[in-house]
């Protein structure tokens, strides 16, 4: 009797789909994480912006804290933000809210909110 040695064809086809999966979970694993990384890169410079907006507002307003709309570029991205005053529970404040959306956009749900409080100076 002879004795073989090495695997045989349906070893190496089951080997070799094992392996496929594995890769194929890897790989998917890799662009889940690069899009994950995408997004929290956009979220930072978001809030960057919209930091920046608001602080621009700030430095810009005289009297009364005012609605207002504009557009605003940062780190080569263009957006569209608006700033909306309401009123509070604590009288002599008001809530600033700045919505940040990308460029073209309009009409959708906001990319980026950051609410701030203000004195009402009416």
């Amino acid at each position: 009797m002879r004795a073989d040695s090495g695997f045989t064809l349906v070893e190496m086809l089951a080997a070799l789909v094992v392996l496929a999966i594995a890769g194929l979970a890897l790989v998917q694993a890799l662009t889940q994480s690069a899009r994950a990384a995408t997004l929290a890169e956009d979220r930072a410079l978001a809030a960057m912006a919209a930091e920046n907006v608001l602080a621009d507002w700030r430095l810009d307003r005289t009297g009364p804290p005012r609605s207002a709309t504009g557009q605003y570029d940062f780190a080569g991205r263009e957006y569209e933000w608006r700033i909306d005053i309401s009123p509070t529970a604590e009288s002599g404040f008001v809530a600033v809210n700045v919505e940040l959306a990308p460029a073209g956009a309009a009409g959708r749900r906001p990319g980026f909110v950051l609410t701030s409080f203000e004195r009402d100076a009416s």
